[in-house]
């Protein structure tokens, strides 16, 4: 009995047990009742057995450039596939380095060479560039050609005419030569990002303080900020004032999260991500500095503990509160580009925090390539269960020169 002589039940559980639309697409390719069924019941199938569910990120891992060539590609794991390799892309040169993405498949990246080429966006389904700004104007009004983007989140597309960037960057100041990390926003059509620092009254601690992650909700760049503090920075533009770009900044004093401070857990990162309308804070666990990530915790925003009289509500208004389970919620997290989908759309997957390795994401020493700086290692990816294990799904990777894995968002 051939595929295409199966029930209409059968036909619907072997389908929906592949959900990867690739992997449907090759298995038409070699099956030649699997595309009788297609042609045959393409109306039905399409509305009923043959809806996918929303697509999930893919991973994007650098591949080793074969004779030192620099014409390497990108491995693309696919989550749906069980982390298999899908595709391998050539829409980034290879000594570029990603620091983030936007939904629509755009990668954002700092093509590395030449050194002074503009970071750029790519879309990888069309293969349209569209720049972004190839230097920043400091706080004194003087423009700075060198600077590393670690992390941007952006309001649009990059393609969009209102498009806003917010980035966290480190800025090199040639005149007194020192490295200092700060907040750049830039508006499509402006060749240079403008440095941006909070008034003081809206800092908790160090109007340096880094910043450890940024995302867009609700029409407002939300930034982690030491002591998972939040600094709010909503970009207004007016009409009169079309080729400028008005800020107003709110900052959320939460009070100190526990396991921040608990001697037996390092706290190997900190996330932002929105889900369900709700924005959520993700802690990464590891046994100790440089080792893998072995547990995560989620917390959602609430009112301030009234009784807590080290850090009274008055001064600290908000808390993170930890949530026991993950809700159902399956998790992509990376630096400006963290994701959340409902696992209950995805038959046979379970809720849980995919996780890629970003651990030298703000390593300044890597990024500006000092000396004989440790090279990205590009291994720390997988995904985490509420079980408390860390199954290593994806490909197994090898050190990059260049860059650290990212998110390819559907």
């Amino acid at each position: 009995m051939s595929f295409a002589d199966l029930p209409e039940d059968n036909q619907r559980q072997i389908l929906s047990s592949i959900p990867c639309p690739v992997d449907r697409g090759r298995m038409s390719l070699v099956c030649r009742s699997w595309r009788r069924v297609i042609r045959r019941h393409r109306g039905q199938l399409e509305g009923r057995l043959l809806q996918p569910p929303p697509p999930l990120p893919w991973l994007l891992l650098r591949a080793p450039s074969p004779l030192g060539l620099g014409l390497g590609s990108d491995r693309a794991a696919c989550v749906l596939s069980g982390g298999r390799v899908h595709h391998f892309l050539d829409v980034a040169p290879h000594h570029a380095r990603f620091f983030g993405s936007h939904d629509g498949a755009w990668l954002l990246l700092d093509a590395g060479f030449p050194r002074d080429a503009a970071p750029r966006a790519i879309n990888v389904r069309t293969g349209v560039v569209e720049r972004l700004p190839e230097g920043l104007l400091g706080r004194g009004g003087a423009p700075l050609d060198d600077m590393v983007v670690h992390a941007a989140a952006l309001s649009s597309t990059p393609d969009n005419a209102a498009c806003i960037a917010a980035a966290i960057v480190t800025r090199v100041d040639e005149e007194e030569w020192h490295q200092r990390r700060c907040i750049a926003l830039w508006r499509k059509g402006w060749e240079l990002a403008h440095e941006h620092v909070p008034p003081p009254a809206y800092d908790v601690i160090n109007l340096r303080s880094w910043i450890c992650d940024i995302v867009y909700h609700e029409g407002a760049f939300h930034m982690l900020a030491q002591g998972n503090h939040i600094r709010v920075c909503e970009p207004e533009v007016k009409q009169e004032y079309d080729d400028d770009l008005f800020v107003n900044w709110e900052m959320r004093r939460f009070q100190p999260v526990g396991a921040c401070y608990d001697r037996k857990l390092f706290v190997h990162d900190r996330y932002l991500v929105v889900s369900r309308g709700e924005l959520l804070l993700v802690l990464r666990f590891a046994p100790g500095p440089n080792q893998p990530t072995s547990n995560f915790k989620l917390y959602q925003a609430t009112a301030a503990d009234a009784t807590n009289a080290y850090f009274p509500a008055a001064q600290y208004p908000w808390a993170w509160s930890e949530l026991d389970t993950l809700g159902g919620r399956m998790l992509f997290i990376g630096k400006g580009c963290s994701r959340s989908y409902d696992s209950d759309l995805y038959p046979g997957f379970e809720a849980g925090i995919y996780l890629l390795d970003d651990g030298m994401f703000y390593d300044d020493a890597v990024i500006f390539g000092n000396g004989d700086a440790t090279r990205y290692p590009c291994c720390d990816n997988g995904n985490w269960t509420e079980d408390g294990r860390v199954q290593r799904c994806f490909p197994r990777s090898d050190l990059s020169d260049h860059s650290a894995p990212v998110w390819l968002l559907p």
